[in-house]
């Protein structure tokens, strides 16, 4: 399997939170190879091989951060407000694409220098934004609704050094490590049973998680996301680095047993690896997932990636390689130890 060439066909399908209906239906085709799957009453895409003696469960969000419709002005700008906790830093004079009756291009206004005031210096604020799409506010209001979603417009591109940057490679790149994982595991597994959950809703409360993994119940769980990845600006304790192999996560909700296992498998595998330390719970589906049912052993995998919730984010195909080959590796334990 072509884990970028995947990530460059993921990274171009919309799907906000609450609104990822498309992006499901897009799954079950690639999922429904592995395993027999459905789509669920929230949206989430489940899958499930045959009945095992062991049950794991692997889950990555399938939706992304972006904007929704609130109204339409006199002059036909459309009034907008955040779908999760996009970065609006990067929104001024940005390109996006408006979900109306058709997608429509749009930019984001922006004053010029020239003309701002003396105090227009402080914090952006989307109350004072808008988006052109060039059209009058009769026309307007004929091609868009209010509740329609806005994505910024995709510019997927191959960086240096097996990089590449997308719009919604948080968390298109879990996704994709999950089916590198499904491709090494093809036919290998008897004793294991093993579910995915591409969960929705996540950007905004972790909600879709809850609601899969209950249906599922699984024996322990991967969760798998991604991390802030190290740039030029940030504080190098509190991130992770590209090209470094994917993050075990190290928190009080999540497993230890079962991360000091995923370390130990790193090593003996030569699987370069990292930390991601947090002292409380980790702002991922790990946090829903593991007080499911009566509880959920759960472990943190986390792909680096810099500049997250911006039209640009950059992730190293390596990292998500190594994601894929640590599930699997994982996995392919516990069918050993099923088999002894």
């Amino acid at each position: 399997m072509d884990l970028k060439e995947l990530c460059f066909k993921l990274s171009d399908i919309s799907a906000t939170s609450g609104d990822e209906t498309g992006f499901s239906h897009e799954l079950i085709k690639l999922l429904n190879e592995y395993m027999p799957c459905k789509i669920d009453n929230v949206g989430n895409v489940l899958g499930s091989s045959e009945k095992g003696d062991f049950h794991i469960l692997l889950d990555a969000h399938i939706d992304q951060v972006g904007l929704v419709v609130r109204g339409i002005d006199s002059k036909g700008f459309l009034l907008v407000d955040k779908i999760g906790s996009l970065d609006i830093r990067a929104l001024t004079g940005a390109e996006v694409i408006v979900h109306g009756k058709e997608d429509l291009f749009g930019v984001v206004c922006s004053v010029p220098p020239h003309l701002q005031s003396g105090d227009s210096g402080g914090e952006l604020n989307l109350k004072s934004m808008a988006i052109d799409i060039g059209l009058s506010a009769e026309e307007a209001k004929k091609a868009v609704s209010i509740g329609d979603r806005v994505t910024m417009r995709n510019f997927s591109n191959q960086l240096l050094n097996n990089c590449i940057s997308g719009s919604a490679l948080d968390n298109r790149a879990g996704v994709v490590a999950i089916f590198g994982a499904l491709d090494i595991l093809k036919d290998k597994l008897h004793n294991v049973k093993l579910s995915v959950l591409f969960s929705v809703q996540e950007e905004v409360g972790c909600r879709g998680a809850g609601c899969g993994a209950f249906a599922l119940m699984p024996d322990c769980a991967i969760v798998v996301d991604v991390g802030f990845g190290d740039d030029v600006y940030t504080d190098k304790s509190q991130t992770i680095s590209l090209g470094g192999g994917p993050s075990i996560g190290i928190a009080p909700i999540l497993s230890k047993a079962l991360s000091d296992e995923l370390v130990s498998i790193a090593k003996n595998e030569d699987i370069p690896y990292q930390h991601d330390v947090m002292s409380r719970t980790t702002g991922t589906n790990a946090d829903t997932i593991t007080v499911v049912g009566s509880g959920v052993p759960t472990l943190l995998l986390s792909v680096p990636l810099r500049y997250m919730h911006t039209a640009n984010e950059v992730v190293n195909i390596d990292d998500i390689e190594n994601t894929s080959k640590l599930i699997a590796e994982f996995v392919l334990k516990k069918e050993a130890e099923l088999n002894a």
